[in-house]
C-alpha cells in the first residue's frame, strides 16, 4: 500500500526556539504539497492514550438508538454543531447522500463572545452527546489536537516565506471544527449504487489534520488521477491541504480530491479537525506565491464565506434539494 511523506512537526510546538530542523520540515513540507496535498505527522503533540479515549467515547455515542442521537440533531443548533444522520450529508454533490453519520464540534463560544454578539456565523455552544465522559474526553482531545495544528501551521508558514505565525496570528479567531465520523460496514449498511462513505471532495478550509482508528477506507487521488489507498500508523495524523490554502497558494500548493470506502465487515471511526481562518479574513494570494508577472488565479474570498456556502451545499438541513437522494 503506498505510503504519504512523514514529517516531524515537533520542531515547531509551541515555545521552541527556531532550528536547522524547522527549516528541513518546511522544505519537505512544501514539496509534498506541491505534489500531492497530503501527507502524515509525527510529533504533533497528540498523546495516544487522548486519541483512544476519544476514539471509544466517539463509538459508544455513535452505538446509542438514532431517538437519542436526534436529540442533539445539528438541525436544532443555528452554530451547526451536533448530529448528522446517516445519508443526509452529499460531499459530492452529483451523487447520493454519504453512508456516515457524523457529529459536529468546535471551539465553546458563551454568549459574551464577541463573534456571538456580532451574530458571526458558526460561532455558539456545541450540543454535548448526553453518554457519561464524551465532554471530558474532548476537552483533552481538542486542546492537544489544536496544538498540533498550531505546529502544522506555523510550518506551512515558514515554507511559504512568511514569519512562522502569520497564518496562526491572523486578524480574529480562527475556526477549529471537529468532526467526529462513523462508517458503518458495508455488510450491514449495504452501499447503493456510486454512494461512498465519503464522496470525492476537497475540504474547503485551510488546513485538517485527521485522526483515526486504523480501519482503514481513505482514498486520495494523485494528480495522475490515480487513487491511492492510505493506511494511517497509530502514531501518525493525516494533513491535508483544503482549498482556502490553494487559494492562498495561488495552486501551489493543491487542495486534493479524496473519498472514503466504508469497510466491507467493520466500523471505521475517525476525527477530522478543520482549520479556517477567522471568518472575516480575506484570502488573496499570498506575494510570495506569485512570480513576477503573473497574476491571481482566484478572487478574493472571505475565509467564512467560502466556508458557509459549501457546507449550505453539502448539508440537507441547510439545503432540502439534498433531500431524497
Amino acid at each position: 500500500m503506498p505510503s504519504l511523506p512523514t514529517i516531524d512537526v515537533s520542531c515547531f510546538a509551541t515555545g521552541v526556539a527556531p532550528s536547522a530542523a524547522q527549516d528541513a520540515a518546511a522544505r519537505l513540507l512544501d514539496e509534498t504539497c506541491r505534489e500531492t496535498g497530503f501527507f502524515l505527522i509525527t510529533g504533533h503533540g497528540v498523546l495516544p492514550e487522548v486519541k483512544a479515549r476519544m476514539l471509544a467515547e466517539s463509538a459508544l455515542f455513535f452505538a446509542e438508538p438514532l431517538a437519542s442521537k436526534n436529540t442533539i440533531a445539528i438541525a436544532r443548533s443555528p452554530y451547526h454543531r451536533g448530529y448528522v444522520g446517516i445519508a443526509t450529508e452529499a460531499l459530492d454533490e452529483s451523487q447520493k447522500g454519504d453512508l456516515k453519520e457524523t457529529l459536529d464540534t468546535g471551539g465553546e463560544a458563551g454568549p459574551n463572545h464577541p463573534d456571538v454578539l456580532a451574530g458571526t456565523p458558526f460561532f455558539g455552544p456545541n450540543q454535548w452527546p448526553s453518554t457519561p465522559g464524551f465532554r471530558t474526553a474532548w476537552e483533552a482531545y481538542y486542546a492537544q489536537a489544536k496544538e498540533a495544528a498550531y505546529r502544522v501551521q506555523r510550518a506551512m508558514a515558514r515554507a511559504l516565506g512568511k514569519p512562522d505565525d502569520f497564518i496562526v496570528d491572523q486578524p480574529g479567531e480562527t475556526m477549529y471544527h471537529l468532526r467526529f465520523v462513523h462508517y458503518p460496514p458495508q455488510s450491514i449498511t449495504p452501499l447503493a449504487e456510486n454512494q461512498l462513505g465519503s464522496g470525492v471532495h476537497t475540504d474547503y478550509g485551510s488546513v485538517t489534520l485527521l485522526a483515526d482508528d486504523g480501519v482503514g477506507g481513505l482514498q486520495v487521488m494523485k494528480r495522475s488521477g490515480e487513487w491511492i489507498a492510505v493506511q494511517v500508523p497509530p502514531q501518525a495524523l493525516v494533513v491535508n491541504i483544503g482549498d482556502l490554502m490553494a487559494i492562498w497558494t495561488n495552486d501551489r500548493w493543491i487542495s486534493n480530491p479524496h473519498r472514503v470506502v466504508n469497510p466491507a465487515f467493520q466500523d471505521r471511526y475517525s476525527i477530522p479537525l478543520f482549520v479556517t481562518p477567522p471568518y472575516h479574513t480575506d484570502i488573496a494570494c499570498l506575494d510570495t506565491c506569485l512570480p513576477p508577472g503573473e497574476l491571481p488565479k482566484y478572487p478574493v474570498q472571505k475565509a467564512g464565506d467560502y466556508l458557509n456556502k459549501r457546507i449550505s451545499a453539502t448539508h440537507s438541513y441547510r439545503n432540502p434539494l439534498l433531500d431524497g437522494r
